[in-house]
């Protein structure tokens, strides 16, 4: 079986635990040369990892024709340029979500992609995780009967870092994350929920930042129907006083509750009936994902991701955001 040689361009947080180490610990796989625009933190995490070319620049490491797919772990404003980047040197491309920072910059990864006869994969990596392909089990089995509605809540209080402009971190700066943490973590919420009950055809959001800590969004609401038939309503809030995580699947037969980011048990619900699950994340959580991208390159299984879906989660992102950036000029 053919080994999928990677490389990665940006070696921060994200990639030190959740994402990098997956790709040499999965089955055929390998990263073999990694960048970042910090050329000490390239030599560092290439050290750290046993990376074989820690590249100064992108252009290096697209040069070298030891890679066969390249992982792009970089902030949201530069996900369209080095994802079109990589596709034109003939790589695969693997990119952090969301895509990138609006639905039509996703369509021209997209094309390009296609047009380069390149790959596109999408960093939606619960769809691989285990406690969420046992809640699709759930429902795809019946157990709750007919899918009605589901209601995701996420409360956070700010965090120390959120409480001076001095210190924000890029994810609450427009100009970089195109918005706030609705649009960073809420996203991947909006895509199991069109994993598991299809594609979401309808959407309306209201957007406001109540808390006036920075400038982009930090209060969200908003309802949406799947092509199915299922109703959802959320509320996102990084403002509060309070943490709180919770999403609730109704079906005709029973429901399902859990936390979303966490690893806390599943709940299946029916009449006075309560069945737990306890799925541990594995320890790097994109691994799952990684090793469906391996297989699927080696046509051996098909990933569960699925580009246009990745394309439509921003869209239903961008139409809940597109009041409150219209007022905002971002």
């Amino acid at each position: 079986m053919p080994t999928i040689r990677w490389g990665m361009i940006g070696c921060g947080a994200v990639a030190e635990v959740k994402s990098g180490p997956g790709f040499y610990k999965s089955s055929n796989s390998a990263l073999v040369a990694v960048t970042s625009a910090d050329v000490a933190m390239t030599r560092s995490f290439a050290s750290r990892h046993n990376v074989p070319a820690a590249c100064d620049t992108t252009e290096q490491l697209l040069a070298n024709r030891e890679v066969d797919a390249v992982y792009v772990a970089t902030p949201p404003s530069s996900h369209k340029p080095l994802a079109l980047q990589v596709a034109r040197a003939g790589k695969h491309v693997y990119v952090e979500k969301p895509m990138a920072m609006r639905f039509e910059e996703c369509r021209e990864i997209v094309d390009v992609c296609q047009e380069k006869g390149v790959r596109l994969f999408v960093a939606f990596y619960r769809r691989a995780m285990p406690r969420f392909l046992k809640i699709k089990e759930w429902i795809d089995s019946g157990v709750i009967g007919d899918v009605r509605n589901v209601r995701a809540v996420q409360h956070q209080s700010p965090a120390q870092e959120d409480l001076s402009r001095a210190t924000l971190p890029w994810r609450l700066k427009p100009e970089i994350s195109g918005g706030g943490k609705f649009l960073d973590m809420g996203i991947h919420e909006l895509d199991i929920f069109d994993f598991l009950f299809g594609a979401i055809e309808e959407v309306h959001g209201i957007a406001s930042n109540q808390g006036g800590l920075y400038d982009v969004e930090d209060t969200v609401t908003a309802t949406w129907r799947h092509a199915g038939g299922v109703q959802g309503y959320g509320s996102w809030c990084y403002v509060c006083g309070h943490d709180e995580d919770y999403v609730e699947i109704v079906g005709s037969k029973g429901r399902i509750e859990f936390e979303f980011f966490t690893d806390k048990p599943l709940k299946l619900i029916r009449g006075s009936e309560v069945v737990e699950a306890d799925i541990p994340n594995p320890p790097h959580v994109q691994q799952p994902f990684i090793q469906s991208i391996v297989d699927d390159l080696n046509g051996i299984a098909p990933c569960p991701g699925n580009v246009e879906s990745a394309v439509r989660s921003t869209w239903v992102a961008d139409e809940v955001l597109r009041h409150y950036r219209q007022q905002n000029g971002y």
